[in-house]
């Protein structure tokens, strides 16, 4: 038999290290938050409520009245131009406590957002961060590939389960810079790849008053810019998937990519950048 090598995921580029955002809720301060992302180059998915689009709103958020008004559906190519839009509910329903009813409304809120957008709509970020069984097997059957809960990891694996994919960490975790710094300056152990994946809502800044907290945290991130694929959280989904499509010949010689998506991987400490449709000798 031949030799087992090890064949390690790297990311576009040859990069070890990704980086993608994921904000509820379509309001208006995700204006603000996508032109601060812009200015760094930072990617990321606006998870809307298709059916609570263009609301006017308030709310108490940490003891302040805070504005929750939502982005008109108008808006939305516009606002999130260049970006990703995913679900989060067509009515930010608790899906748990839908029984089958939950299916209608996942599958509505991805109908609509993609007659608002023009394209594939394959996301999710779980209302209340409330998920079972029933609900993943809801979400795959109206074609939701990846869909992210509220559990903070502080780690940065990718997930065994898309339909279960932890954030690092929110926004306001005290442990935030920390974990940039740790993230940016340490080697991957065994070369593996790392994913920091950050989450929130763009209104908690105007409740907390720290728009200058992101701000540092993207300067901060964007300096390693030349070692991090900035990406939304559906290119990571489907990167991921196209190099676990890899084919490998019998002997371990070569390997074919059948997606539509040029793949890196790492092997024996050579780093091989196999094009889509393409079969590459592996030294």
């Amino acid at each position: 038999m031949p030799n087992a090598k090890i064949h390690t995921m790297l990311f576009p580029g040859g990069k070890h290290k990704a980086l993608t955002l994921s904000y509820d809720d379509g309001v208006l301060q995700d204006c603000r938050l996508i032109k601060q992302m812009a200015a760094y180059g930072i990617k990321g998915t606006f998870n809307l409520n298709s059916a609570l689009l263009g609301r006017a709103e308030q709310m108490e958020v940490r003891g302040k009245t805070v504005d929750i008004s939502t982005v008109r559906a108008e808006d939305v190519c516009t606002q999130y131009h260049g970006f990703e839009v995913a679900t989060h509910g067509s009515k930010h329903s608790a899906l748990t406590s839908y029984g089958s009813a939950a299916l209608a409304e996942i599958i509505a809120d991805r109908a609509a957002l993609e007659k608002l957008t023009g394209y594939l709509v394959q996301g999710h970020a779980y209302p209340f961060g409330l998920y079972d069984k029933s609900v993943r097997r809801m979400l795959r059957t109206a074609g939701i590939r990846y869909a992210r809960t509220v559990v903070s990891t502080h780690a940065f694996d990718l997930p065994k389960d898309f339909l279960k994919w932890h954030p690092t960490c929110h926004h306001a975790d005290p442990d935030l810079m920390q974990l940039a710094e740790q993230f940016c300056t340490q080697n991957p152990l065994w070369g593996k790849p790392q994913l920091f994946f950050l989450w929130g809502h763009a209104y908690e800044f105007d409740a907390d008053q720290n728009w200058e907290a992101i701000d540092a945290f993207f300067s901060y991130v964007s300096a390693y810019s030349d070692q991090i694929w900035m990406a939304t959280n559906g290119q990571i989904a489907d990167y991921a998937e196209a190099f676990h499509s890899l084919r490998y010949f019998a002997n371990g010689s070569s390997v074919y990519n059948p997606s539509a998506h040029t793949v890196y991987l790492e092997s024996c400490g050579t780093v091989y950048q196999i094009p889509s449709n393409a079969t590459v000798v592996l030294d």
